[in-house]
């Protein structure tokens, strides 16, 4: 009798450790339900829409369908059109609704193979699709493979678990190349105006806005009244009752806060120009039409309107003089937040003008391409039309005139070279890429 009670109690034993094998996801064989330190998949995993035969399925056991990206694909971005701090969306959709509590940090997580698990800007559950979204903090590594795992922690609306963790991979692609290198502004870096001959700003509301700091030399005018310089929009003086709006930055002229700054920071600014003109950056690769974007020249030359997004490099006109843009003209960083777009227009540049809500001319910045990056020649003047949305730098010889309701991510400095180079707005904004008044969205 004794022995028997042995035997039943060993082999209810046994049976309960199979059981668990699966249900509880405990065996060796099939991983564990907890998330390691780093990024290695749980022996037995699940990949999305093929599961592991030893993995119990049936309608009321959550699986994962469908992943973005898909498992082994080997030239995903590094990070997604449109996410903070160039972050990536990796998602999964489930089989079913789906207890959005379970789906956490714990349970959805992505590392580089045989690296540590990051640690997500964030994880939402969408109950209408049922899509679970993890957005990294930053842009993925290139060249890299990453792993994302589903741990199966998680359960159904019902209350039920995945039979198993789902695991899948995707590597990042590799970036070409980053085009030229950086252009050092030197002391003009953080400088989101500079004029050499004054600004002129209307009395149209709101005001503009310049987000950094501006700069005035030989002429310190702003509507043709003595700008005194000094810390924020107070710098600006009165402006003849229109000041522009100041964040973030200070305004410098011939005698504030001395007499040398303003010189020096022109100086760095012609440098810097000069730099990047076709004698001193040959080799440009020459646009196809003069008026780049989707509304621009006809075909699939380069920048024209079939063929209106860039990859990193130098460009020139086409006719070696002027650039405008109409519609949307979109850069594409390959991945790589350090690639670099440099424009050479050796006469003007015109963005196109637009109406609220229906600019006539944007530039698009995607993956990882940033404003702070992109950089505009000008050997005469630049317009900025009408309710355009410019992304860039701008270095002209002369003049830059912002029409209504415009705005710049990007630095705006005219007189480079010449001195009476001016600088002109209306109710517009400009930022320095990474200013601490700038848009999030303006790097």
């Amino acid at each position: 009798m004794n022995y028997s009670k042995r035997f039943i109690w060993l082999f209810a034993m046994l049976l309960s450790v199979s059981i668990a094998g699966c249900g509880g996801g405990k065996s060796p064989i099939l991983g564990s339900n907890t998330a390691p330190p780093t990024g290695t998949p749980p022996p037995g995993s699940s990949t999305p829409g093929t599961p592991n035969p030893s993995c119990a399925v049936g309608v009321t056991i959550p699986t994962v369908t469908a992943t973005n990206p898909t498992n082994g694909n080997p030239a995903v971005p590094t990070s997604t059109t449109g996410i903070a701090n160039n972050g990536t969306l990796v998602s999964a959709t489930f089989s079913m609704a789906m207890n959005s509590s379970t789906i956490n940090t714990s349970s959805f997580t992505l590392a580089p193979a045989g690296g540590t698990v990051l640690a997500p800007a964030s994880i939402a559950y969408n109950a209408s699709t049922n899509v679970a979204t993890l957005t990294t903090a930053a842009a993925l590594l290139p060249g890299t493979q990453y792993n994302a795992v589903i741990y199966s922690t998680v359960t159904s609306a019902a209350g039920t678990p995945m039979s198993c963790p789902i695991a899948w991979s995707f590597t990042t692609t590799t970036p070409a190349s980053t085009g030229p290198a950086p252009v050092n502004l030197g002391l003009a870096t953080t400088y989101g105006i500079a004029s050499a001959a004054g600004v002129t700003n209307t009395s149209t509301t709101p005001l503009s806005v310049v987000n950094g700091s501006v700069v005035f030399d030989p002429t310190a005018t702003c509507n043709a009244v003595a700008v005194p310089g000094g810390s924020g929009t107070a710098g600006m003086g009165t402006c003849g009752g229109s000041p522009p709006t100041v964040n973030s930055g200070t305004v410098v002229t011939p005698t504030y806060p001395d007499t040398t700054t303003a010189n020096a920071v022109m100086a760095d600014l012609k440098t810097a120009y000069n730099s990047i003109t076709p004698a001193n950056l040959p080799g440009a690769t020459v646009l196809g039409c003069g008026t780049i974007g989707t509304g621009g020249g006809a075909g699939s030359g380069i920048g024209c309107a079939g063929n209106a997004t860039l990859p990193p490099g130098v460009y020139i006109s086409a006719t070696n003089s002027t650039i405008g843009v109409t519609g949307t003209l979109t850069l594409d960083g390959k991945g790589n937040t350090n690639s670099m777009f440099i424009f050479q227009t050796p006469s003007a540049l015109t963005t196109a003008a637009g109406a609220s809500g229906a600019p006539g001319s944007t530039i698009v910045l995607i993956n990882g391409a940033k404003a702070s990056n992109v950089f505009w020649q000008v050997g005469s003047s630049a317009t900025i039309g009408t309710y355009a949305l410019f992304q860039g730098n701008i270095l002209a010889d002369t003049s830059i005139t912002m029409g209504t309701s415009s705005s710049s991510c990007g630095r705006l400095l005219a007189g480079a070279i010449t001195t009476s180079g001016a600088f002109t707005f209306d109710t517009s904004d400009v930022s320095v890429p990474g200013n601490p008044s700038a848009p999030s969205t303006c790097q």
